[in-house]
């Protein structure tokens, strides 16, 4: 019985992390589809981030249930062994699928940063032209007012 404590805190763990990520993902999502603010393609990417998340949250609490179940001493592991290694190797799997998820969310967060950094360096710089322009329109409007100003003295 005592061998099966760790698995049930890590069980348990997984199961607690896995829904407050899902709550977390849920409010996060709410909050997003009321911003009057985000455009069309701002919702798309909050979609699919949402579905993203939740499916991988929703692993890991799969994972810690499965944890649970399978170090429990009702579990025929010494009659089967076969079964124990493609019990433990599924979750091995899983596992690895919420880690390729959680990189490709990372990838497509990543993505969506620099094309919105680069469409604001963009703008930035055409403000910045717009500026220079505006100067030197002013100092040309200065430079005229000077030159209209001297012969009249």
């Amino acid at each position: 019985m005592t061998d099966t404590i760790p698995g049930i805190i890590v069980g348990t763990l997984l199961v607690l992390f896995g829904a407050g990520l899902i709550q977390l993902h849920r409010t996060s999502w709410f909050h997003r589809q009321l911003d009057a603010d985000l455009s069309d393609d701002d919702l798309k990417f909050f979609a699919k981030q949402y579905r993203r998340r939740m499916q991988t949250s929703s692993l890991l609490i799969f994972i810690g249930f499965l944890i649970v179940v399978g170090d429990s001493p009702y579990m025929p592991w010494k009659s089967y062994p076969g079964l124990f290694a493609a019990y433990w190797g599924g979750i091995l799997l899983i596992a690895f699928w919420v880690i390729l998820s959680a990189i490709g969310d990372m990838s497509a967060s990543r993505i969506r940063s620099s094309t919105m950094i680069s469409r604001i360096q963009d703008q930035q710089r055409l403000l910045e032209q717009q500026i220079l322009e505006l100067r030197e329109k002013k100092q040309q409007q200065t430079a005229d007012k000077k030159s209209q100003s001297e012969p009249e003295q």
